[in-house]
């Protein structure tokens, strides 16, 4: 309402001067009026020029805005989840305890489980799993970095500066690696976000090669680095996503909201079988280069311990499946509320309207009808055109007055005129948040912060950290045009001139408005691409495939406290969205500094590594 406010006057004031120029130009009509050079002295004509300045600040503003409803309905069908909010996220700890040695097989906690908390103002915050969590008879036993390169192997690789040690133990008697499931085990990096990034970097950037000690003092080679990425993943997604939109832009939301999505890594088990064997603990020595042992880095490095390696653990996301109240379907509106649980509405927000049903009771019995969205792709199968379909938007000014009000549902045909079918009730799924009544939980409370129910082997479910609050992206004043704009991507804004345009498109995904991100956007300070060619086996025949090579300058300054590997690694996927699919691109990272090669990450169509 506040925004309004501002063309209502300037409506009225210009209401008010063209009556007193009306009055002194047509003074015999105007005393009709009652309108005098100064007012009006009929109380009832001072009420409409109120009301048409009411009315005219409606309008002005509607054009300001650039007619939302237009920008809305492409985002509708193109790109949805623009027009939902991101939810509250954290992060997830399953404390087996004393419990784990006493398991004789893995427990497993399947990605979207549902989890509850204590009440906020009488409603239990909803979460599910964005991760699998297999709990094992398995503990991190030690961690630690030492800034030296003595190691009892005499084919160092050249420039070791360190190594990072994690301990692996087996938990009760008959238990060992052998009888353990092959898979990969995931850790959680937990601490203080700089120690984090430190950690992450060491492990992702300065990793050169990797040993199992599984007897004292004899260290054997293994192939590769046996550590992964994780959160980049289609199925590791935090928010649901059409199918329809590419994934870079998801990733770029949440490593912005929620970056400790990131903050995880897979060590494979299966890739050591053959150096443990049957022992029933080993060490994995990663040997680190590149960190200077005077360094700030390797100061937090050696304060790694246990207690920052966390097992069991998996990002949450306060998003639910809800029906929402029944709505009987009166006539005497366009467009009727949908309420998720109208004794508690301000305890949640509507995300997605799933499905919509109209449900019929008659003496022949029930009768279901599918009602569809309007703005969706589903118009040409249906024999004559018709069809029925149902349209929402959401009321900002009643969602600051009545929260839980917001959303309005209206029932129209193929032309959008609204439609008067015989309805009785409609049956609407929901997918639901609890607007911002997580974050005023408090992490760490006695007996555990979430609940599953049913139960689970652990002995408690504890957050890590305070969720975080709700985020919506910005909205009127032109907000949707440059969102819009910036789905045009071309080859012309990979050069140096189109790097105001990629700053400009970050901030938009900049949903929390933190000083991080808006230093690591402005750490930016490069941009070009060159032609490439990449040699790809495949069948029947390997073949030369042609891409490009995005050449991207960071200054290292500003991701000091930050992890340079987990935002290099999100734009990665972005850059995908310049090739089609049959083409690739790798981008180059280069340091400001004296222009040498950072990380140069592997070729890449946007969803598939192609070596």
């Amino acid at each position: 309402m506040e925004d309004l406010l501002p063309y209502y006057e300037r409506e009225l004031n210009f209401l008010r001067s063209s009556s007193r120029d009306f009055a002194q130009r047509y003074p015999k009509i105007a005393s009709r009026l009652g309108l005098s050079a100064e007012n009006s002295e009929d109380p009832h004509v001072e009420r409409m020029i109120e009301s048409f300045a009411l009315l005219g600040a409606r309008i002005n503003k509607k054009l300001d805005d650039d007619y939302p409803e237009f920008t809305e309905a492409l985002f509708e069908v193109l790109y949805p989840h623009y027009l939902r909010p991101f939810p509250s996220c954290s992060v997830a700890y399953f404390d087996v305890g004393q419990v784990a040695a006493q398991l004789s097989a893995p427990a497993r906690i399947a990605r979207g489980t549902e989890l509850k908390s204590h009440p906020v103002r009488g409603v239990a915050c909803r979460f599910r799993t964005v991760y699998d969590v297999t709990l094992l008879p398995l503990a991190i036993g030690e961690v630690s970095y030492v800034s030296s390169a003595n190691a009892p192997v005499s084919n160092l690789p050249a420039g070791m500066t360190g190594r990072l040690s994690i301990r692996l133990e087996c938990l009760g008697e008959s238990m060992n690696f052998a009888t353990l499931p092959a898979g990969k085990l995931r850790v959680y990096l937990h601490g203080e976000p700089s120690f984090v990034a430190a950690l992450r970097d060491c492990l992702f950037l300065r990793t050169a090669a990797a040993y199992v000690e599984s007897r004292p003092g004899r260290w054997e080679p293994v192939s590769g680095i046996p550590i992964g990425e994780v959160g980049l993943a289609d199925d590791e997604a935090l928010i649901d996503y059409p199918a329809r939109s590419h994934p870079a832009y998801r990733l770029l939301a949440e490593h912005f909201v929620f970056a400790e999505k990131f903050n995880f890594f897979d060590i494979d088990l299966a890739a050591l079988r053959a150096a443990v064997g049957t022992a029933r603990a080993f060490t994995l020595h990663l040997a680190v280069r590149g960190v200077r042992a005077d360094s700030n880095t390797a100061r937090l490095l050696e304060s790694v311990g246990t207690d920052n390696l966390r097992l069991g653990c998996t990002p949450v996301v306060n998003l639910f499946k809800q029906r929402a109240d029944p709505i009987r379907v009166t006539h005497q509106s366009a467009s009727y509320p949908v309420v998720a649980d109208a004794r508690r509405a301000y305890g949640y927000d509507i995300y997605a309207i799933e499905r919509v049903r109209q449900v019929r009771q008659s003496a022949q019995g029930e009768s279901v009808v599918e009602f569809r969205p309007f703005y969706s792709l589903q118009h040409g199968d249906t024999p004559d055109g018709a069809g029925h379909y149902w349209t929402a938007r959401r009321d900002e000014l009643v969602a600051q007055r009545s929260p839980g009000y917001e959303t309005e549902i209206s029932l129209v045909d193929i032309d959008f005129d609204p439609s008067v079918p015989q309805v009785e009730t409609l049956s609407i799924d929901l997918t639901c948040t609890n607007r911002d009544l997580p974050a005023q939980l408090a992490a760490g409370q006695p007996g555990g912060d979430l609940f599953l129910e049913g139960g689970t082997v652990a002995r408690a479910i504890r957050l890590l950290r305070r969720p975080t609050h709700t985020h919506r992206f910005p909205q009127g004043h032109a907000a949707h045009w440059r969102l819009i704009s910036h789905l045009a991507l071309n080859h012309l804004s990979l050069v140096q001139s189109g790097l105001p345009a990629l700053k400009e498109t970050l901030r938009l995904y900049d949903l929390s408005h933190s000083a991080v991100a808006a230093r690591q956007i402005e750490g930016l300070v490069g941009l070009d691409y060159r032609p490439a060619t990449h040699w790809m086996a495949g069948e029947p025949f390997a073949t030369f495939v042609r891409g490009i090579e995005i050449r991207l300058t960071l200054n290292e300054d500003n991701f000091v406290g930050t992890s340079l590997h987990a935002f290099v690694a999100v734009m990665n996927r972005f850059f995908g969205l310049y090739v089609h699919a049959n083409s690739f691109v790798q981008l180059v990272v280069l340091s400001r500094r004296n222009s040498d090669e950072l990380l140069r990450c592997p070729p890449c169509n946007g969803d598939a590594i192609l070596a």
